[in-house]
């Protein structure tokens, strides 16, 4: 398989700028990967993918390096015992704080066995997801820090998320994601339903309510793509985007259709009177409040 690496990519570090569209600071600019230096400061990609939107692609990007010339990094693993490190001290997460104030502690408790739910004190009450494979390799840790009270995403003065292996300061590391939950597919036979959402905080919810099926997230709504749903081929998929995310997720899901998967595209909260962005926990949590 020929691979290449293009003249202009996406900055990979953590650094963010302030986006020139609307004001916050969660802008990706571009490097020249030839001098390793940035573009120009307009060029870029805001991380809020919904709501504002902004991306400014920079002009004449070519590849430059043939993978003949390059050796295929394999993707890492993290040992499982740290995920098992990590859900010792769970009940000071405020993630899981969250949850209570809507279920019981048998509830939470089972999701958290079920999703390995862990915490993290690179912030005082951070939640890691751990992204574990259906071959039970620990892909990735996801590290987000949530409000306790509102179940929130932490995002002043900066937005509180990182992965594990940089937090550990793990050099080399070659991260390749995979679905939010889906080591839990041996449980569940081919031909079942499965659940897609975006957000992993979303997955657990659903999986509390909807115990039925298996709900798993994609991390990210760029996530949805055949390769990290190959596990699912034998299964009935139904995709519940965010709210105005749904002409995407469909556009998408008629694509993965072609490929063989059996999937859906539910518009469930496009006609319902919620706020952009929101998404199924966002809707339940109104009416259990309600």
């Amino acid at each position: 398989m020929r691979k290449f690496m293009y003249k202009y990519s996406l900055d990979k570090s953590s650094k963010k700028f302030v986006c020139p569209q609307c004001g916050k600071k969660v802008f990706v600019r571009y490097i020249d990967n030839t001098s390793n230096n940035y573009l120009q400061s307009n060029i870029g990609r805001c991380d809020r993918e919904s709501k504002c939107q902004y991306h400014n692609k920079p002009n004449g990007n070519k590849s430059i390096v043939s993978s003949s010339d390059v050796v295929k990094e394999e993707p890492a693993c993290l040992n499982f015992d740290a995920v098992i490190q990590s859900m010792q001290n769970i009940k000071n997460d405020n993630f899981i704080k969250y949850l209570l104030q809507y279920f019981s502690w048998s509830q939470v408790r089972n999701a958290i066995l079920k999703y390995n739910i862990g915490n993290c004190n690179h912030w005082h009450g951070a939640t890691i997801f751990w992204q574990v494979d259906e071959q039970m390799n620990v892909c990735a840790g996801k590290v987000m820090l949530y409000d306790k009270i509102t179940g929130k995403r932490v995002k002043k003065p900066y937005p509180h998320i990182n992965w594990i292996h940089s937090v550990y300061k793990i050099d080399d590391f070659v991260l390749q994601q995979c679905l939010f939950g889906i080591h839990n597919l041996c449980d569940y036979d081919p031909g079942s339903t499965v659940c897609i959402v975006e957000s992993e905080k979303t997955a657990i919810f659903m999986s509390i309510v909807q115990p039925a099926y298996l709900w798993l997230a994609t991390g990210s709504k760029s996530n949805l793509k055949a390769q990290l749903l190959k596990p699912l081929i034998d299964y009935a998929i139904i995709l519940f985007p965010d709210k105005t995310e749904f002409k995407d997720w469909n556009t998408r899901a008629t694509q993965l259709l072609k490929n063989g998967f059996k999937i859906s595209c539910s518009a469930l909260l496009e006609n319902k009177n919620i706020e952009e962005g929101s998404d199924l926990a966002d809707l339940l949590c109104v009416d259990l409040v309600n």
